[in-house]
């Protein structure tokens, strides 16, 4: 939400002592502002949601109750975020579906890759799984180094492990010597050197080289997310995690596979899917 990083300290330190009704009303009022005068933000999630509804079975109404969701939803996972300073354990709220299907993964030790993508919230997700005893790591993207590090502070502290991208083979070896979860968002490429894919009506870039690797190593593979819980019931947040999976052949149908997940995933929570970059191919 290009919010500088003193604000988000201050935010940090002051929804500590507030109830989360009250910060999930203050971030409806930051979603609104953002909403309003970020023209760029604005487009860019139409583009999506156009993308996502190509086959037309959406009205115009339902499109703008979608962009506005986009970014209370973006608004309240971040405050969320910003919980994981001073959040403990024991007040994670989650319907957690599937848990089990990642310590099947871990018997064969080999370690496991989740797979994920950036939808309702993915950092909130690897910090929970962290508590319940998961032995997780994240590959993440490095942004300058002040924020990077306020970002690894909350997303380590309950246990998370933490690589940035350039030490991806790194971080892949680690998985698979200590036999631990490597999550990894597949959605997007941050680095620029991707490869291109369709996605729903158009095409986009994911990151290359993930399918060979999965497949060359034989590692298991986990698709799940966390979303803000679409019922508003007793949890905050609805997980999933899919039984473990082993790919062969060839790279380019591991992709084909992920893509049809994603999507998937995307039009169950349309309103979730938070990214506010302009990466469609033209």
């Amino acid at each position: 939400m290009n919010v500088s990083l003193p604000l988000m300290k201050l935010t940090a330190r002051f929804i500590r002592h507030i109830p989360l009704k009250l910060t999930d009303r203050i971030a409806l009022c930051l979603a609104q502002l953002f909403h309003r005068f970020s023209k760029k933000g604005r487009n860019t999630i139409s583009i999506n949601l156009r993308h996502i509804f190509a086959r037309g079975d959406i009205s115009s109404l339902e499109l703008r109750r979608y962009l506005k969701n986009t970014f209370y939803n973006y608004a309240r996972t971040m405050v969320d975020f910003l919980h994981l300073g001073s959040i403990t354990p024991d007040e994670f709220s989650v319907e957690m579906r599937g848990l089990h299907n990642v310590y099947d993964a871990l018997r064969h030790g080999r370690g496991c890759i989740l797979l994920t993508m950036h939808i309702g919230n993915w950092d909130y997700a690897g910090s929970y799984l962290a508590t319940r005893g998961v032995p997780m790591s994240a590959l993440v993207e490095e942004t300058r180094p002040e924020m990077y590090e306020f970002y690894k502070m909350h997303r380590e502290r309950l246990g998370m492990q933490t690589f940035p991208l350039s030490r991806a083979g790194i971080a892949f070896l680690h998985t698979i010597k200590n036999n631990r979860v490597l999550a990894v968002l597949g959605d997007r490429d941050i680095l620029g050197n991707g490869t291109t894919v369709d996605f729903f009506d158009g095409r986009r870039n994911i990151p290359r080289g993930l399918g060979e690797i999965v497949i060359r190593r034989q590692l298991p593979v986990v698709f799940g997310y966390m979303v803000l819980h679409p019922g508003h019931g007793e949890h905050r947040y609805l997980g999933y995690i899919e039984k473990p999976v082993f790919f062969s052949g060839t790279a380019d149908e591991f992709n084909e596979v992920m893509v049809n997940k994603f999507e998937w995933m995307i039009r169950q929570f349309p309103d979730q899917w938070m990214l506010f970059q302009s990466d469609w191919v033209a």
